[in-house]
């Protein structure tokens, strides 16, 4: 029997997707013996996560647009409660067996923590696994469930997977995240995680940390009900049974966390170790999106926490975002340090802005999960700031300020008159002019900073000096009793030994934010030129009789004209709406001047401007649609327009590069003839070309490099729409008239040959200019 389990798993292994998924479901539903089982269950994941292509069963890749079948049938088999799941629990009727995970597949700063000790996580006291000569970490020995989500967080950051795509926005990795976080940390408290497994007492039960009086120093761990009511004399079956109850929402809620939000700090002394041994430095889109899912959801996770204290997940939803802020706070300043500077970086702001807004997120995963209905939605709900979190803003004061003074210098960088970056500051301005939030901030900085003057602010004085002169006051409430952990906030966000905190209400600071505002009016006295230069154009490109046939013929292809013209009638609105922000943000009272020559080229290289070192590439300026940039890539290699056929546009591609290929001496002869021949060639080919590309060096700067291209054959012509219908009119003209297809093929190369022929005839005897 055993060996008849195993060659039917083999085989399965081998079928197609949705015949493999439904095989594995049938062998790992039977009952079978419990050591063939535990054999194949790592085998099966490795090959899920990993095959030969190091894209698995192509989770990341799939989408329920290109294939709704597949994605249905990775869905249920890899959902909560489907067939992998049972398998898991089944597994873990032995709480002895466990499977290793090396510590070098961890991200670095996790590798490191476990390593160090320390402030680590009491989640893994029970998971270390030490080597019995030197004594140092080599593994973690998890649990099946533990096992299967360690290495369905991993494959989204492991070296192999850094092709996130802008295309793949609902892949079936990213449906199932959140069904995972839906399940496992559900919004509602009285919802149990099913299926119930209290035969299970595999996990140890948590000791409660000393707490502080405000709040828990460091980042807590994960503690029981029992443990902070007071309850402390309970039976010690009583507490591990009070964690067999959420160690599954413990599992998800860390991994995912101490996995997704890692970062991996390098200098340039270890650049080149650090880039041989873990290569995956940056995120991509997809990684930061699931970041802002969990975001969002664990926020909605841990608000219900005080809704039913005898509910045994309320210690976890207490201190979930506790947990979590730190290490988001990390990843995001990594992320606003390292982004590419385009219009991309709108997935970090609006990860950064779902940070440090926890009142707009009650139940906001599942719109995630089916974002592709309805993708133009407003972000959370539609609650603004009030007073009752300031103890929130005080425990994550760096995550307001410190990435705010990194976020100013970029947008001095970024061209305000172009749409997505037009967008990208009003969604900053906006979310900073919520009422009461700026006022705690400045009130709080003050406080911190006045308490902190005339001594060396260090993470070992930070909780001592609590004598406060002033009394500080917004709004009847008295913000005391927050400064001290503001101030804490500081020093642990911040891995520094020795911090200076920089304030950003500063009266040294107010010419560079003059500045700042200064270009946002510039901007919009530009945007507002731009606007009526795309009016005047598409005016001009859509009257006439010939504008009136390609209506008609439905060849237009203004598609994107329209779009431009829309984008752009906002963005005067958009930054008109960004000067009363930031004015009243900033607290710039002065009058600002409203010329539109305010800004000049010098404002460019102003302190502020460069007051931070980014480390930004231009990947994706395309996608700002500025008027001053020209494509200098390679002309065949051109992102493909509205008005060209997809399919075509590549198969030419690949057709004309294979000539090329083949005839590349033979184009290059032809093209330096001279005479006849070489004027008739020199109309078919397309002439040599110097392009620019972009090449990554070892600190993944981006440096352009120049690259020649010889005569050519291009085809893409060919792949346009307006060139396919009138080829198809043309065809039935001739099918009408009793020609045949051939003869119609054969009269477009003879018309061809002769247009070619005469061009090639007038430049020889320069009556016609080459």
């Amino acid at each position: 029997m055993e060996n008849d389990v195993m060659s039917q798993f083999y085989a399965a292994l081998n079928l197609p997707l949705l015949e493999r998924t439904m095989e594995l479901t049938r062998i790992l539903d039977q009952t079978g013996p419990t050591k063939d089982y535990q054999a194949l269950f790592p085998q099966l994941i490795s090959n899920i996560f990993s095959s030969p292509a190091n894209n698995g069963w192509g989770l990341r890749h799939l989408t329920y647009e290109q294939n709704r079948f597949e994605f249905e049938a990775l869905i249920n088999f890899l959902e909560p409660q489907g067939p992998l799941f049972r398998m898991c629990y089944k597994l873990l009727s032995d709480p002895q067996l466990k499977y290793n995970l090396l510590l070098n597949n961890l991200p670095l700063d996790l590798q490191m923590m476990l390593e160090r000790g320390g402030r680590c996580p009491q989640f893994y006291s029970d998971m270390v696994t030490l080597d019995s000569n030197s004594l140092n970490i080599v593994s973690l020995a998890l649990n099946p469930f533990d096992y299967y989500i360690f290495k369905f967080a991993l494959h989204l950051t492991s070296n192999n997977q850094n092709s996130g795509t802008w295309e793949i926005w609902n892949s079936a990795y990213f449906a199932l995240a959140c069904d995972y976080l839906t399940h496992f940390l559900p919004s509602d408290p009285n919802t149990c995680i099913l299926p119930q497994i209290p035969h299970y007492n595999g996990k140890v039960p948590l000791v409660a940390p000393l707490q502080s009086v405000n709040r828990p120093l460091g980042s807590p761990s994960l503690l029981l009900v029992p443990d902070l009511s007071g309850i402390s004399n309970q039976h010690p079956s009583s507490q591990n049974q009070s964690r067999n109850e959420i160690w599954r929402s413990e599992t998800v809620l860390q991994v995912f966390i101490d996995i997704w939000m890692s970062v991996e700090h390098f200098d340039m002394r270890n650049i080149e170790m650090y880039q041989r041994n873990y290569t995956g430095t940056f995120s991509s889109p997809e990684r930061v999106r699931l970041v802002r899912v969990v975001i969002k959801q664990i926020y909605s996770y841990s608000s219900k926490y005080n809704s039913d204290p005898a509910i045994r997940s309320s210690a976890l939803r207490k201190y979930a975002k506790q947990i979590m802020c730190s290490r988001a706070y990390q990843y995001v300043k990594h992320l606003v340090s390292t982004w590419p500077l385009d219009a991309s970086f709108r997935l970090v702001m609006e990860l950064w802005l779902s940070l440090i807004q926890p009142w707009r997120y009650t139940n906001t995963v599942s719109q995630d999960r089916f974002s592709h209905m309805n993708r133009n939605q407003d972000e959370g709900s539609s609650a603004g700031f009030d007073p009752t979190y300031i103890q929130f803003v005080a425990e994550n004061f760096p995550s307001y300020i410190c990435i705010l003074q990194l976020m100013l210098p970029r947008f001095m960088r970024l061209d305000l008159t172009t749409y997505k970056n037009a967008v990208m500051l009003f969604r900053l301005g906006k979310v900073f002019s919520q009422h009461h939030l700026i006022p705690v901030l400045m009130n709080l900085e003050k406080a911190v900073t006045d308490s902190i003057s005339g001594s060396m602010y260090t993470p070992n004085n930070s909780l001592n000096n609590s004598n406060l002169d002033h009394s500080y006051m917004y709004n009847g409430i008295s913000l005391n009793k927050w400064v001290s952990i503001a101030k804490q906030a500081i020093s642990e966000f911040n891995t520094t030994s020795t911090l200076e905190y920089n304030p950003i209400w500063t009266d040294d600071k107010k010419p560079l934010y003059v500045q700042f505002v200064k270009k946002v009016i510039s901007a919009k006295a530009q945007s507002e030129k731009l606007l009526e230069e795309y009016r005047s154009k598409f005016n001009q490109n859509n009257q006439g009789f010939w504008a009136g046939m390609k209506q008609w013929f439905m060849i237009s292809y203004d598609n994107e004209d329209k779009i431009l013209l829309e984008e752009s009638e906002k963005v005067p609105a958009y930054l008109n709406h960004c000067i009363n922000y930031f004015t009243n943000i900033l607290v710039l009272n002065e009058s600002l001047p409203i010329e539109a020559d305010l800004i000049d080229s010098s404002l460019e290289q102003s302190s502020f401007a460069n007051s931070n070192n980014f480390s930004f590439s231009i990947a994706q300026k395309l996608r700002n649609k500025s008027t001053g940039l020209q494509y200098t890539g390679d002309p065949d290699l051109m992102p493909i327009m509205s008005y060209e056929n997809t399919i075509l546009v590549r198969f030419l591609y690949q057709l004309a590069t294979k000539l090329n290929e083949i005839y590349e001496d033979d184009f290059m002869r032809w093209w330096n003839r001279d005479g006849f021949w070489g004027y008739a060639v020199r109309e078919v080919l397309q002439k040599p070309l110097t392009v620019q590309t972009y090449m990554k060096d070892t600190v993944n700067h981006k440096n352009i490099v120049l690259k020649e291209l010889p005569p050519r054959l291009s085809l893409r012509r060919l792949a346009s729409n307006v060139f396919i219908v009138w080829f198809t009119i043309g065809y039935f003209a001739f099918r009408f008239l009793s020609y045949s297809g051939f003869f119609y093929v054969f009269f477009l190369l003879m018309m061809f040959c002769f247009i070619v022929l005469t061009k090639a005839s007038l430049k020889m005897f320069k009556i016609l200019k080459s």
